[in-house]
C-alpha cells in the first residue's frame, strides 16, 4: 500500500494530478461548502445572543466561523481526494483507512489553528479540548465519506448488473441468430436435393424436357439462390422466388401445374424471411398437387390490422391422401424459424381446403417504426 502512495505522489505523475483535478469538481465543492454552512449555523442556535452581543456582531462573527469552517473543509476536501485517487479501488480496509486518515487530517488541522490563533504552538488548548473540535469537525467529513463510498459500491454494482444483462442480451442475440443461420442452412440443401432429384428423373424418362429442366434450373440458381443466404428479406423477394420455383417444376409437370400468385403491390416491401414461402410451395407440390396427377397452387399476401398473412393452398390430395416420403424437415423449420425471429407473435397454421386440398398460413407481425 505504501508502495503505492509513493508512485501516486510522485511528482513526474501526469495522470494522477489530472486525476485529481478531475474529481474536485463542483459537486465535492459543493458538499463541503454546505456541510460547512451547516456546521457555522449551529453557533446561531443560542437564544441569549442577541441578550449580549447586536445582530452586526453576531453577523460578523458568524461569518468569521463560516470562513474557518470553509477553509478546514476546502482541506480536508483536498487531502480526501489525494487519498481517494491514490489508495487503490479493490484494496482491502480502504474505506476505513480513508476515515482513520481524514480523522487525523481533521485533527492536524484544528492543530494548526489553534496555533494560528495562539501565534505558536506553546499556548495550545488541552488535548480533550483539541480532540473535541477534531470530533466536531472530522466526524461529517468521515460521514460524507462513508456516504460517497456507498454510492459509488451502488453505481458499480448497477454498472456490473447492467453489463451482465447487456452481456447475456448480446449472447441471446448471438445465439438466436446462429439457430437462425442453422436452421436457413437445412432449408437450402433440402431444397435443392429435392429439386436435383426431380431434375435427374426427368432427365431419364424424357431427356429433351430434362436438359431444358437444367438450363432452367441453372438460370434459376444463378437470379434466385443469391438471395436464400439473406438473413433478411421482402415479401416481393420471396414472391420472386416463389414464381421462379413454380415455373421450373412446370416444366416437368407441364400442364398438370397451374399456380396463381396475389399480392397487392403495397405489400411487396415488407420484411418476410427467405425460404419460408418456398418451402411452403413445395410442401404443396409434392404431398399435395403431384400425388393427386396435377392442380392448382395459389399463393395469397394480405394485410391485417397487426399481421401479414401469406397464405398457399392447393386442390391435391389433401392431409394423409398421400404416403410421404419426406421427413418433415420443411415444415418444422419453418416453424423454427418463425419462433427464432418473432417468439410468440407469428405462426404457421395449417387446415383442410374445400372441396379438397389443404391450406398452409404463415402470420408474421407487422414491424411498427
Amino acid at each position: 500500500m505504501l508502495g503505492t502512495l509513493r508512485l501516486a505522489f510522485q511528482p513526474g505523475d501526469r495522470a494522477y494530478g489530472v486525476r485529481v483535478l478531475h474529481a474536485l469538481d463542483a459537486r465535492r465543492a459543493g458538499a463541503a461548502g454546505l456541510t460547512a454552512l451547516l456546521l457555522s449555523l449551529g453557533a446561531l442556535v443560542s437564544p441569549a445572543l442577541l441578550d449580549f452581543f447586536s445582530p452586526a456582531e453576531i453577523a460578523l462573527a458568524w461569518l468569521e466561523h463560516f470562513a474557518e469552517l470553509a477553509v478546514l473543509a476546502a482541506g480536508l476536501l483536498l487531502v480526501y481526494t489525494l487519498l481517494d485517487e491514490a489508495l487503490p479501488v479493490a484494496m482491502p480496509m480502504r474505506l476505513a483507512l480513508l476515515c482513520v486518515l481524514l480523522f487525523a487530517s481533521a485533527t492536524g488541522f484544528a492543530l494548526l489553528l489553534y496555533a494560528y490563533y495562539a501565534h505558536g504552538f506553546g499556548h495550545l488548548p488541552p488535548p480533550l479540548r483539541l480532540l473535541s473540535d477534531a470530533l466536531h469537525w472530522g466526524l461529517p467529513a468521515v460521514f460524507l465519506v462513508v456516504i460517497a463510498d456507498l454510492h459509488r459500491r451502488s453505481l458499480r454494482a448497477d454498472s456490473a448488473t447492467h453489463g451482465a444483462n447487456l452481456a447475456r442480451v448480446q449472447q441471446g442475440q448471438g445465439d438466436a441468430e446462429q439457430r437462425l443461420a442453422l436452421l436457413q442452412a437445412q432449408i437450402e440443401p433440402h431444397f435443392l436435393f429435392n429439386m436435383l432429384g426431380n431434375v435427374r428423373r426427368l432427365y431419364r424418362t424424357r431427356p429433351q424436357e430434362g436438359a431444358e429442366a437444367i438450363d432452367s434450373l441453372m438460370r434459376y440458381l444463378r437470379t434466385a439462390m443469391p438471395q436464400v443466404r439473406n438473413a433478411t428479406g421482402s415479401l416481393g423477394d420471396e414472391l420472386e422466388l416463389v414464381r421462379a420455383f413454380l415455373e421450373l417444376y412446370r416444366i416437368r409437370m407441364g400442364a398438370r401445374l397451374a399456380f396463381e400468385i396475389d399480392a397487392d403491390a403495397s405489400l411487396l416491401a415488407l420484411a418476410f424471411p427467405p425460404m419460408l414461402a418456398m418451402t411452403l410451395v413445395e410442401n404443396a407440390i409434392r404431398h399435395g398437387v403431384e400425388p393427386a396427377g396435377g392442380g392448382l397452387v395459389r399463393v395469397t399476401a394480405r394485410r391485417t390490422r397487426e399481421a401479414l398473412q401469406v397464405e398457399v393452398a392447393d386442390d391435391g390430395v389433401g392431409f394423409g391422401g398421400a404416403a410421404s416420403s419426406g421427413t418433415g424437415v420443411g415444415l418444422v423449420n419453418v416453424r423454427r424459424q418463425l419462433a427464432a425471429r418473432h417468439g410468440g407473435r407469428a405462426r404457421l397454421t395449417l387446415s383442410a381446403s374445400r372441396p379438397r386440398g389443404a391450406t398452409a398460413c404463415i402470420e408474421l407481425p407487422l414491424e411498427t417504426g
